[in-house]
């Protein structure tokens, strides 16, 4: 009866044990292909123009952050949280704040095509999303359906750590402000972000 019963506690140890170094590895597996990212760089108003000058809605006011998850060296699914802001260059009450979410597809070119990673390559990027503007002059949220799609090239130091340029093309649907603030008829916008950031992969 005792041999029996130690027999059965070894049993259900080895189990647990088992249970735990497998979920140990895939909580492994699942970290090393994350990365995490963050970049800094400059909006370029572009659609609607209706009664104002894009350029004078452009700077150095957008910011992103996001996370990779690398499904192997080529593919990748990313979301990103961004943040855009298009405020006239001598007036302050003439302006439109844009935050979006979105989820992407990435493929790595250079890699594709010489099927191994390399130091440096070009990531193509696409997808959807949603955001919400609020205007400087006018009350009240503007929600909008976003698509978007961009190229990042981008240097590896390491298998963890990279530089990257973003360049991306970014267009609302069912927008309800201008870039200044005010209402629009067009009912769609876009504009371009450019941006320099880094980006760590928890590879080990």
């Amino acid at each position: 009866m005792m041999k029996n019963k130690l027999r059965s506690l070894l049993l259900v140890s080895g189990f647990v044990l088992l249970a735990q170094n497998i979920q140990a590895q895939a909580n492994r597996a699942l970290w090393d292909n994350l990365s995490v990212e963050v970049q800094y760089g400059m909006n370029t108003a572009l659609s609607p123009k209706e009664g104002i000058t894009t350029s004078d809605y452009n700077g150095f006011k957008f910011f992103q952050a996001g996370l990779t998850y690398h499904i192997d060296d080529v593919w990748g699914v990313r979301g990103t949280f961004a943040m855009s802001n298009f405020q006239h260059k001598d007036l302050d009450d003439l302006g439109v704040k844009y935050s979006k979410l979105t989820l992407e597809a990435t493929y790595n070119i250079l890699t594709a095509v010489n099927e191994v990673m390399q130091p440096f390559d070009v990531t193509a990027h696409a997808g959807f999303g949603l955001g919400s503007g609020k205007s400087e002059s006018l009350s009240g949220s503007d929600m909008v359906g976003v698509a978007q799609i961009g190229i990042m090239p981008k240097y590896n130091f390491s298998e963890q750590f990279a530089v990257f340029l973003d360049g991306t093309f970014v267009n609302h649907f069912s927008q309800d402000f201008g870039f200044d603030g005010l209402g629009i008829k067009q009912g769609s916008a876009s504009y371009f972000n450019a941006g320099l950031g880094v980006q760590y992969r928890f590879k080990q």
